[in-house]
């Protein structure tokens, strides 16, 4: 009987091999498509993080009162107004320009102050502008900062 189930193992081993052979072909990746990985899986980590400070896959909260709250983690270092919902970016350098408040970019749409009309489940990206050199196409307007917001409508 041992000697049985010892054949039948040998001859299961050794035909598993040639029988489960096909022929596998390899393709390699186009920079396009390795490119396409990475962002991905970048996105993919960045996704973790957030989920673990509560916040949605783009780094949204959801429950926020208002868009500056939700968008805090995108503001970096920005002095926040938690009250009036106000955000300092960088203090403009000129006495002259009485932009306090930086620009606010919504598709596109511009705004002088947050907008309150936005479905923060909407919102798929946030770029904060500081320097004069990323404000510098907005001119006098940018001087304070931009913040740009890019929501479901406009990415598709």
């Amino acid at each position: 009987m041992m000697k049985q189930y010892a054949l039948i193992l040998l001859f299961v081993l050794i035909s598993s091999p040639i029988l489960g052979q096909t022929e596998i072909e390899a393709k390699e990746l186009t920079k396009k498509e390795i490119r396409a990985l990475k962002k991905q899986k970048a996105f993919e980590k960045q996704k973790e993080r957030y989920e673990k400070r509560g916040l949605n896959a783009w780094g949204i909260n959801e429950n926020a009162p208002n868009l500056v709250l939700a968008i805090r983690e995108h503001l970096g270092s920005a002095r926040i107004d938690t009250q009036r919902g106000l955000v300092i970016i960088r203090q403009s350098e000129s006495m002259n320009n009485a932009q306090a408040y930086p620009l606010w970019l919504v598709d596109g749409q511009q705004f002088d102050f947050p907008p309150e009309n936005i479905p923060l489940q909407n919102i798929r990206e946030v770029n904060v502008y500081e320097s004069l050199a990323e404000t510098n196409k907005w001119g006098q307007l940018g001087r304070a900062g931009v913040v740009e917001i890019i929501t479901v409508n406009a990415s598709q």
